[in-house]
């Protein structure tokens, strides 16, 4: 538990780190331009303005955080998101320097933040999953291998083994061939001795999957058995025994289920499809992001008047129209926003965060079970209306 916890500590201040260390170059860079431009009538921002901009990115990171708490590789995007404020402000300001000034090295500055950030957010997942020890492996966090010649990434997951992206290392959170313990028969460290082909569907194209191959070398591979599918998986022997180790360590007493996830419990409502529907493991409900927007408007607002009054900034006092503080009718207007905020924080979680969840668990069993759900059976019953239909 020690480990785990300082592991996360480091993982996070280095997280934090990113974010604070951009700011603070973007805030240098703009005093560096404003003194190159001579301006006397308009000061740079000052690094509390530059962090009252960037509070946005930093709650989502928040969020993403503790919605990937266990998939540490997902941490190095949530690096970058927390760098790219400052990030692209310094960017921003050195490429006016460079142009506007003349002064060539800003070009090395913005290069070397864009690389920095980069490397933190790679240093933040090795010093979370490296080296792999004993208690690594009895914990319930995502610990990715790398495979011999594939672009895909090998991750031992809390409850199944995955295989992300075998098309784009740019994809790595879509395309997942998974096999959940449930659903693992057997797994093994044997030794290829010619070349191989392994295929395997993947729903990326619609309601057919689409079957994928590639080349397994010889050398050392792990070979999966699932109840639905079988991989073939090219690795180092090290990361071989490392992972086995792992997979046998974690999927320890779990039954092996022959019927796939969706037969456990009826479909529900909101789960009644056409038979056209396309079922894709590489989609997402982009549009819940849009209505999770507006409904989060009242709480963005009465976030950034929160944040105007107590950081006393002048240029978010003057946005927000609180310069003197809140008079009565003001506070009435923020009280109304805290209600507001907090019937569409609900309003949220009922229609785009539980809706978004229900959508996930759908996509990992497809992706384990390489066959859509079953449709609902004629009953005559109009699903939702409970109500024959009339006979002609």
């Amino acid at each position: 538990m020690i480990e785990l916890f300082l592991r996360r500590v480091t993982g996070l201040a280095l997280i934090v780190f990113a974010a604070v260390l951009t700011l603070v170059a973007a805030t240098r860079l703009d005093e560096w331009e404003n003194a190159l431009a001579a301006r006397k009538s308009i000061q740079p921002n000052s690094l509390g303005e530059l962090a009252a901009g960037a509070v946005a990115f930093w709650v989502i990171t928040i969020i993403g955080l503790l919605w990937h708490w266990r998939r540490l590789p997902m941490w190095r995007i949530w690096c970058r998101w927390s760098a790219y404020p400052g990030a692209f402000m310094g960017i921003f300001h050195a490429v006016q320097i460079a142009g506007d000034h003349d002064r060539p090295v800003a070009w090395a500055v913005a290069v070397g933040l864009v690389a920095v950030s980069w490397a933190l957010s790679e240093l933040v997942v090795l010093v979370m999953t490296r080296p792999v020890t004993s208690t690594l492996t009895r914990s319930k966090l995502e610990i990715p291998f790398p495979t011999r010649g594939l672009k895909a990434r090998l991750c031992v997951r809390e409850d199944r083994l995955a295989l992300d992206s075998l098309v784009s290392r740019r994809k790595r959170s879509r395309d997942v061939v998974a096999v959940p313990w449930t659903a693992m028969r057997s797994i093994e460290l044997i030794e290829v001795e010619q070349e191989m082909t392994c295929q395997v569907i993947i729903y990326a194209d619609g309601d057919i999957g689409r079957p994928r191959s590639f080349d397994v070398t010889p050398g050392p591979a792990l070979h999966v058995v699932g109840t639905a599918r079988e991989l073939l998986i090219p690795v180092t022997p090290e990361v071989g025994a490392t992972a086995l180790a792992m997979v046998q360590a974690r999927s320890a007493g779990v039954e092996v289920a022959e019927r796939p996830l969706w037969s456990y419990r009826p479909l529900r409502r909101h789960e009644l499809r056409p038979a056209n529907w396309e079922f894709r493991t590489d989609s997402r409900p982009y549009i819940l992001l849009l209505v999770g927007a507006f409904l989060l408007m009242p709480l963005y607002m009465l976030t950034m008047i929160t944040l105007s009054v107590v950081t006393g900034s002048a240029e978010l006092q003057k946005d927000w129209d609180t310069v003197g503080g809140l008079d009565k009718q003001y506070q009435v207007i923020v009280g109304g926003l805290g209600l507001i905020s907090v019937a569409f924080l609900y309003l949220a979680y009922r229609f785009c965060f539980k809706a978004f969840l229900d959508f996930m668990e759908g996509q990992q069993s497809i992706e384990a079970f390489p066959e859509a759900p079953p449709l609902p059976a004629k009953t005559g019953t109009v699903p939702g209306s409970g109500k024959k239909r009339k006979k002609r």
